[in-house]
């Protein structure tokens, strides 16, 4: 307490209310941990399960091939994108293969270019997030990647 300043009425209820709310926000930290929101520590992660089995050929940007089953984007069966001003949905069922194209810039910074060659033989270029994830199952166990580090996707 500083000199000059008398304790007012009080204080001490407001010190005991920010007692309480730091109780509350430790106890409400301890129940998240508890419930497997957080991390397990034992290094193993699970992947979204997509309600379809997709297998997908996935090229990482260091030439890395690997084959993925239960492929998902952001665990769904799906790729999001703009397609100039709208934002559309692309169902694997409709997608053949994507293809970054790193070098291509995008008007926002936080998204990456993209080729998509649908079934039909059609391609569309879209913008996507960069953070955006793929998912899947391989020979070696879980597999997640971010779209900035991909370079194709194809699908079986």
């Amino acid at each position: 307490m500083r000199a000059g300043h008398p304790i007012k009425a009080g204080a001490p209820a407001v010190s005991r209310a920010r007692g309480g709310v730091v109780a509350a926000a430790l106890v409400l930290a301890a129940a998240v941990w508890s419930l497997g929101l957080g991390d397990s520590g034992s290094g193993a992660k699970t992947i979204p399960i997509p309600e379809k089995n997709y297998t997908a050929t996935v090229t990482d940007l260091k030439g890395n091939i690997i084959e993925a089953e239960r492929f998902s984007w952001d665990g769904h069966v799906y790729f999001k994108a703009q397609y100039g001003n709208a934002t559309i949905t692309l169902p694997f069922t409709k997608v053949k293969s994507l293809k970054v194209l790193a070098d291509a810039k995008t008007a926002l910074p936080e998204q990456v270019l993209a080729r998509v060659t649908l079934q039909v033989g059609e391609t569309i270029d879209v913008a996507m997030d960069r953070t955006s994830k793929a998912y899947g199952d391989t020979r070696y166990g879980s597999y997640e990647i971010f779209l900035k580090d991909l370079s194709e996707i194809t699908f079986k």
